[in-house]
């Protein structure tokens, strides 16, 4: 799924009860965190509910980066997975180069999210672009 055919489909539902319910079956998609990868390194410092996030380099021509991710309750697990959309098997240059303010803004996340759940989303944002960066991505892109 790409962020156009998320974005329609957020429109497309009438109430927040059934992005909700869309959210949590957009978890179905993330790539699992093998539990090897569940260590210290691999959390999203900041968040309150444990999360992971890693990724390494597949294909060629370009290599992209694949994000595992998994988190403690099925709510933050599908906000994952659609907070990883614009991403997700992206070069880590064209990781580094996106800015994912517009489709954020187009969910309307933040008028609907704790101000603690929005804290989780700007961590879970810097480690992705940690990932990234550490993946051999160069960017301009400010580290906060």
């Amino acid at each position: 799924m790409n962020t156009a055919e998320v974005l329609e489909a957020f429109e497309l539902l009438e109430n927040w009860e059934a992005r909700y319910e869309f959210i949590g079956e957009l978890s179905r998609e993330l790539l699992q965190v093998a539990d090897s990868e569940r260590i210290e390194a691999n959390l999203v410092q900041g968040c309150n509910t444990r999360t992971w996030l890693t990724g390494s380099l597949v294909g060629d021509d370009p290599e992209v980066i694949e994000f595992r991710a998994d988190a403690e309750t099925p709510l933050v697990r599908g906000l994952v997975a659609l907070l990883l959309v614009p991403f997700q098997r992206q070069p880590p240059e064209t990781v580094l180069e996106t800015d994912p303010t517009d489709y954020i803004n187009g969910l309307g996340l933040k008028e609907h999210l704790s101000a603690n759940r929005q804290a989780g989303m700007e961590h879970f944002m810097e480690r992705l672009y940690a990932i990234a960066r550490g993946l051999g991505g160069e960017s301009t892109r400010k580290q906060s």
